[in-house]
């Protein structure tokens, strides 16, 4: 009887080894999974840090555009102030432009004295400011101007010419003299500082010949470059 009483114990206690065997092989490796999640929060730190880096970095981008986009309003606001005030200035200054043919068939000359040639056929004259009657030209402001003038000569036997003239006063001239060929032409033209009141006038020079047709070929043109 006490042997089979020592080896029910015996197998009960063999049984409760083995039972205590398979429960340690089947529990978890705690350790592992601590070290695990401590990776993992690692690594999700190091990407928090990059993307909070990423962030900083795209805040100083966008504050630096905004401030060059206020640089830019502030530069265009000015340049809008200035475009109207370029806009007033062109409004106030005078338009001042002629452009006139002598507007006749035929010749003009030769004078034994100077005459004051009237260029009567009119194609542009801004300002009212020259006379088609008298052939002058009245500058009605201080500025620089421009003038300009072509004439024609086809008498064989005689010479052409004519003289820009300011004030009274021989500025510049052109001419050919004697045995020229039909229809030739001569230019000149000069760039004049006026004041209110000057008057420019084309004079024909003495025992000269001007010609012109209703192809406008003897012009006188001038017109204000700017204001003074």
């Amino acid at each position: 009887m006490k042997v089979n009483i020592a080896l029910l114990m015996l197998c009960c206690l063999s049984l409760t080894d083995g039972q205590t065997d398979v429960q340690e092989n089947n529990l978890p490796d705690i350790w592992k999974e601590v070290r695990d999640v401590r990776d993992m929060m690692v690594e999700l730190r190091v990407k928090l840090e990059m993307v909070m880096n990423d962030n900083s970095k795209m805040a100083k981008q966008i504050l630096e555009l905004k401030k060059e986009n206020a640089g830019l309003n502030e530069h265009m606001k000015v340049s809008e102030t200035q475009l109207e005030a370029l806009k007033r200035e062109n409004a106030e200054q005078p338009k001042v432009a002629f452009s006139a043919d002598l507007g006749i068939r035929g010749n003009i000359g030769p004078k034994t004295t100077e005459v004051t040639l009237a260029f009567n056929n009119v194609f542009t004259n801004i300002g009212n400011n020259y006379n088609s009657t008298t052939g002058l030209f009245t500058a009605p402001v201080k500025g620089v101007y421009y003038f300009r003038f072509t004439i024609c000569g086809i008498q064989i036997n005689q010479s052409m010419g004519a003289n820009l003239y300011k004030n009274g006063q021989n500025i510049v001239s052109v001419g050919q003299w004697l045995y020229h060929n039909q229809h030739r032409y001569a230019s000149n033209g000069a760039v004049l500082q006026l004041e209110v009141g000057d008057v420019i006038c084309m004079k024909l020079l003495p025992r000269y010949t001007i010609y012109d047709s209703p192809g406008n070929l003897s012009t006188f043109s001038g017109f204000l470059i700017y204001p003074l």
